[in-house]
This record gives C-alpha cells, sequence and structure tokens, in this order.
C-alpha cells in the first residue's frame, strides 16, 4: 500500500518539486558586435553589391562629396574619360586644289620619246585625243613630259598636242641627255692583258724585260647635241636606180592653204609613186631614212599616192619595194619643218621684206632649226627600169 502510494505521488511531487524549489536558468543576453566599416580610397559610383544585399547602412551616401581627381575613376578606362571629357578640336579648312595640267594629243599618231628630242628611243605613240598627266617641260618650252605611256614616262612635241594649265609646270631640272650617234669614230682596241708570269727556273737569269708598252689613248666620245639629223641634208641621185624622182616641189608662202603661221594650213608631204607607162603604183614601200625612220605604203590617198604629216621629224624618202619586190631608188633631199635641206626653201617663205619669212637667201634667216612655219611637198618617183 504504501508501495502504490508511492508510486502516485510520484508524477505529483517531480511537479511540486520543480515547481517550488528551482527556477530555470535564464540564457545570457548576447551583445550584438560593433559593423566594421572600411573607408573607401575612391568614392565608388555606387554602393557595393555585396554590403546592400547584407542591409548594411550606406556610409557613402552620408559622407561629403570628394574632391574632383584628374585620375580616372576604379573601374573605368583613360580612354573613357578622354571622349567624356575631351572636346573636338575645329576642322582646320583644306586648302584649295591646284588646277590638273593636261596635255592633249592633237594629231593622228604621235611618237612618245625617252627626252624632249627625236634623238631620243621612242618609248610609245598616242593618238588623237588621248590626255596625260603633264609632269616638266623642257627649258624652251617646246616638249612636254607626261606620264604614262606602258608604265614610264615619256616627252611630246608640243605643236602635237594641246596643253591646258601648262604654266603650273615646272622645267624639268635634269633633262636626260641622249646618247653619242652610232657614226662617231669607233673606240681603240683595249690593249691586250698581259700573260701571267711563270717563275723561272732557279739556276737561270731572270730575262730583262724591254721598255713598258704604253696602253692606247681611249678616245672621248662625242659631246651630246640637242638634234643630231643626217651629216649630209642633201640626197642621193643615182641615174641607175630604178626610180628616180622625176618631180619634187616646195608649197610655200601663198601656195600652203592658208598660210605659214596658220596653225591650220597644210604641212605635209604629197608622194606620189608612178610606174614606167605613168601609172599609179599601189603597195608600193616608201622607206624614211632620217628622224624615226618609218614607212609608208601608197594607195591611201589614190592610186599611187600617200600623204605624210610633217612635224618635228625629218624625212628623207626612197622607194625600198613595190608589189613585184625589192628595188633600187633614189633619195629625196632631207624634207621637214625644222631641219629641212636649206637649199630647197630659199625664196619660197617670202622676201627679205616679209616679218615672219624664212630662207629669202641662203645667208639671211637660213639656218636650222627652222621655227613657227607651215609648208609642204609634192614629190614623185617613177620607175624607169
Amino acid at each position: 500500500m504504501a508501495l502504490l502510494l508511492w508510486v502516485a505521488l510520484l508524477p505529483a511531487g517531480c511537479g511540486l518539486f520543480g515547481a517550488a524549489g528551482e527556477a530555470p536558468t535564464p540564457l545570457p543576453t548576447r551583445t550584438p558586435l560593433p559593423t566594421f566599416t572600411p573607408t573607401p580610397l575612391a568614392p565608388p559610383t555606387q554602393p557595393p553589391a555585396s554590403a546592400a544585399a547584407a542591409g548594411q547602412p550606406d556610409t557613402a551616401a552620408a559622407a561629403p562629396a570628394p574632391e574632383t581627381s584628374a585620375l580616372p575613376p576604379e573601374g573605368e578606362t583613360a580612354a573613357a574619360v578622354e571622349v567624356t571629357t575631351t572636346e573636338a578640336a575645329p576642322a582646320t579648312p583644306l586648302p584649295p586644289t591646284p588646277a590638273e595640267a593636261l596635255l592633249t594629243i592633237a594629231s593622228d599618231l604621235v611618237n612618245m620619246r625617252s627626252g624632249p628630242g627625236t634623238e631620243f628611243d621612242l618609248v610609245g605613240t598616242a593618238a588623237t585625243g588621248e590626255s596625260f598627266a603633264l609632269i616638266s617641260k623642257n627649258a624652251a618650252g617646246d616638249w612636254w613630259q607626261i606620264c604614262c605611256v606602258g608604265g614610264q614616262n615619256g616627252w611630246v612635241f608640243g605643236e602635237l598636242a594641246t596643253v591646258q594649265n601648262g604654266d603650273t609646270v615646272a622645267v624639268a631640272t635634269a633633262a636626260p641627255i641622249a646618247a653619242a650617234p652610232a657614226a662617231t669614230a669607233e673606240p681603240a682596241e683595249a690593249a691586250p692583258a698581259p700573260a701571267a708570269a711563270t717563275a723561272a727556273p732557279a739556276d737561270e737569269p731572270i730575262p730583262v724585260e724591254s721598255a713598258p708598252v704604253e696602253p692606247a689613248p681611249v678616245e672621248q666620245p662625242a659631246p651630246a647635241v640637242s638634234y643630231n639629223p643626217a651629216a649630209d641634208s642633201a640626197g642621193n641621185f643615182d641615174p641607175n636606180a630604178q626610180y628616180q624622182i622625176v618631180q619634187f616641189k616646195v608649197l610655200g608662202l601663198d601656195e600652203n592653204n592658208g598660210g605659214i603661221r596658220d596653225s591650220s594650213a597644210q604641212h605635209h608631204i604629197f608622194l606620189t609613186v608612178l610606174d614606167q607607162n605613168g601609172s599609179g603604183v599601189d603597195g608600193a614601200v616608201v622607206r624614211n631614212l632620217a628622224g624615226e625612220k618609218g614607212e609608208v605604203t601608197t594607195g591611201g590617198k589614190g592610186p599611187g599616192k600617200a600623204e605624210i604629216v610633217m612635224y618635228y621629224e625629218p624625212f628623207k624618202l626612197t622607194v625600198a619595194a613595190d608589189p613585184s619586190g625589192p628595188v633600187t631608188s633614189q633619195v629625196s633631199n632631207q624634207m621637214g619643218l625644222v631641219f629641212p635641206h636649206l637649199p630647197d626653201l630659199v625664196g619660197k617663205l617670202g622676201d627679205v621684206n616679209y616679218e615672219y619669212g624664212a630662207c629669202p637667201t641662203i645667208d639671211i634667216k637660213c639656218q636650222w632649226p627652222i621655227q613657227a612655219i607651215h609648208f609642204s611637198y609634192e614629190i614623185t618617183f617613177q620607175k624607169v627600169k
């Protein structure tokens, strides 16, 4: 019984003892740790993301505005700062573009030379209407250097072209010099090189050499000239040639379709080749032995006829072949506007009282080069054998 009573009272006793005996021990109160806010080295443009996420107060908002620094803010590049702070400089006006100097070909077919004269090599040709940029001119102002012919510069005789803004082109400071003509004296042969000396045997005396032979002097080339036409401007009138010159005439004052100083006046060689019966020979090849040494074939201007337009180049004509094959022929006097056979002009281009004339006599105003005068020729070859 006592045991049962004790068991019954045990839960209640626990409650009684527990309520009155001792109170539960309270938990200690935790003091919050102080918040440490680091001082930024440079003012951030916005609060760091980590601080905002943690709920920490924005200490930068209460701080006074920092002084403007010349250094770019952290996280920005120098280029960005320069773009935002540098003002664009005002545009500088460009100088006016100078007018382009041009040369336009005014003849059917014009030769381009490597220098200002017909003694220079041919570098190409150009036709009417072709235009080229001007580079320079020669001192006389009658030849123009242009660009470009076949990838290189060339020179054009001024009377064969028209020029725009030529006054802006400078005179060539170092015009090319033509090589001396091939007709100069042949250079002296070089002295043969002495044979290599062989060592003499020790028991034989060394022979005494004769006086050394001086090398032959080297002949200096002839100085270059601005123009070197044939040494003799007269023709060759071989009486045994198959083709003879049967007619030759200078068309001078009042015979030249407009006047000798008129730019529209003719300056031609009117050429005819006849057979033994006096009929025109088509297909005859007439060759120029002077100047550019070109050829022309008859028949293009009528039976046995051809025309040659003269400019700077001289002409000494001969019949080289006809439909029968190669032939022999007499050679004409030199023809041309600049370097003609002077006796042919005497009395044809005005008398001594004519201001613009030439060669009233062989001694008055009658020397190369003839300038600014237009005239023509007529010449006929006829086969006699």
